[in-house]
């Protein structure tokens, strides 16, 4: 193994440092943020400033305890820094990313060396999900870090000596520090993913270790204590112990339901992590079999096969799809493809066909289709007639605005497989590698300021430019038969424009804004099949019909 000397190693630190920043940080505040998730969570930021409440999770101003606040506090820390903006919301996730690409080349130098590390780095900021989490204000990554730590020091908390283990309390203790964050990130979801981990491989190594049932029960102690605490002190705040009923039942229900427009096929998740993590998910392909005599390697494949499955199996069942769900098995398809390309170019791990196969089945319609995007909708109005749904009409029929320019980030990806391809056929693997995955980043960097903004235009940017016209207004505005939380952040609602100032049920709020003798103006909104329905109802007046969204005010 090559030796490092601790010059090499700073520098090599400060060169990650330099490398995830410049991909993580620019352009996050260049498209607003998206329904539901990232403006949820900014506008639960949002609300703690401007009660000046830090412990009570709100939204409409309304406590709102589906997610616990960690991952809030930091927003809430980004924009007393940078204001309340997109940039500061997502920044907080710039910083995380960092962090991830240090501990994911400090793991990997520790397992191996300094090369494997940096094959860790690559495999995992330079595919696309995972580089696109990084540059997103959702509460994922910082969630999905924290559990993967925990798992490294329950994966260090065990070792084995011939035919008996040993556990190591302090990594029990540092794993359970880490996952009570992760808890108190995003709720029990975070327990469970790891607690699963650990059981499946006490029972995989059933013959060598007995239950170890003081360890589990100190690192489940240790994992509950910070949200517990938490929760007491809610409590306390609100008088009301209820508040703990309606996270457990949320918690069930996610899992036991699908959200509306969050249902999906049980091989979902399969295909997102396929091509969602290329082309790491290709290589992770070689990574899975062990083909190294390194013990430290050897047992940590063990662990990352299992957190792979367990994240799959259980978001597969779970009712509720969404992609970001089963984001936390980027960190075992990023092991297992650093893992395989390590064998492919230092332990002379023989370059299979497949392969060459796999990186063009899956990586060239991704780029075909990219390349392809701009040309289809900006020339969409030829398959108008076929489409039956009036609000998807309706949206595709509006005018927007497209430079001609959006192909590029698409044919850019297109030739660096082409490219990469070639050098492979040619045995050039270091240089073929090199090129996939630089190619795959300039795609990822490229396709943030040139194509998302236009798709926006499709998706919300309509409304959203209706709510910020209604910032300074004195009004109550009302989303009509469909679930959004931009108006809140977009309009910058206070306490005296929200529900909560009234003390009303959703229906009642719904009857006293249509037909109520309200007390300020009232604007509706909704998507255009609709339109009928609230064009007839007596009380109101249309104001606007644009893109698929349609306007109304009480007269």
């Amino acid at each position: 193994m090559k030796e490092f000397s601790s010059n090499n190693s700073l520098m090599n630190i400060i060169f990650i440092i330099a490398f995830s920043g410049i991909l993580y940080i620019p352009f996050i505040g260049d498209s607003h943020l998206f329904d539901w998730d990232e403006i949820n969570f900014a506008e639960a930021s949002r609300e703690m400033i401007e009660t000046g409440d830090y412990l009570t999770v709100r939204i409409d101003y309304e406590p709102f305890h589906e997610k616990p606040p960690l991952f809030i506090w930091l927003q809430v820390l980004s924009m007393k820094a940078f204001g309340i903006t997109e940039f500061a919301a997502r920044f907080p996730n710039s910083i995380i990313g960092i962090i991830s690409m240090l501990v994911l080349f400090n793991l990997g130098r520790k397992l191996i060396d300094e090369r494997f590390g940096f094959l860790l780095v690559l495999a995992y900021t330079s595919s696309i999900l995972p580089l696109f989490y990084f540059k997103s204000g959702l509460i994922d990554p910082l969630f999905n870090l924290l559990m993967f730590v925990s798992v490294w020091y329950l994966f260090k908390s065990i070792t084995f000596d011939k035919d008996t283990f040993n556990i190591n309390y302090k990594f029990i203790i540092i794993a359970g520090i880490f996952d009570g964050l992760a808890v108190l990130t995003k709720g029990p979801v975070g327990f469970l993913l790891v607690v699963l981990t650990l059981l499946i491989f006490n029972v995989m190594n059933y013959k060598k270790m007995k239950f170890p049932i003081l360890a589990y029960l100190l690192f489940g102690l240790i994992s509950f204590i910070p949200i517990i605490l938490w929760y007491i002190a809610l409590a306390v705040q609100l008088g009301d112990i209820s508040i703990i009923y309606q996270f457990v039942e949320y918690q069930i229900r996610l899992f036991s339901t699908g959200d509306a427009g969050h249902g999906g096929p049980f091989y979902y998740h399969f295909l997102v992590l396929l091509f969602g993590v290329f082309p790491s998910s290709i290589f992770a392909l070689r990574g899975i079999r062990n083909t190294n005599t390194n013990a430290n390697i050897t047992n940590f494949s063990v662990w990352m096969g299992i957190l792979f499955f367990v994240v799959l199996i259980l978001f597969s069942i779970v009712k509720t799809k969404i992609v970001h769900y089963s984001s936390l098995a980027y960190f075992p398809i990023a092991f297992f493809a650093a893992k395989g390309l390590y064998n492919l170019l230092y332990n002379r791990l023989n370059w299979k066909q497949s392969t060459n196969w796999l990186i063009a089945i899956i990586g060239l319609p991704i780029a075909i289709i990219t390349s392809l995007l701009p040309y289809v909708m900006m020339n969409v109005k030829m398959i108008l007639p076929k489409i039956k749904d009036k609000f998807t009409y309706k949206i595709l029929s509006g005018n927007y605005f497209w430079e001609g320019n959006e192909w590029i980030p698409g044919v850019l990806l297109l030739i660096g497989i082409i490219i990469a391809l070639i050098l492979i056929i040619r045995k050039k693997y270091l240089n073929g590698i090199v090129i996939l995955y630089g190619f795959t980043t300039i795609f990822m960097v490229t396709l943030l300021p040139f194509l998302v903004p236009k798709i926006e235009q499709y998706t919300q940017l309509t409304p959203i430019a209706f709510y910020k016209s209604l910032q300074n207004e004195d009004c109550y505005i009302y989303p009509y038969a469909f679930k959004t939380y931009a108006h809140y952040f977009y309009a910058e609602i206070d306490f005296d424009e929200s529900r909560a100032s009234k003390n009303m049920s959703t229906e009642e709020w719904r009857e006293y804004l249509l037909n109520g003798d309200i007390d300020k103006k009232v604007y509706i909104i909704a998507k255009y099949n609709k339109y009928k329905e609230l064009s007839q109802h007596p009380n109101l007046i249309e104001i606007f019909n644009k893109n698929g969204w349609v306007g109304f005010a009480r007269k």
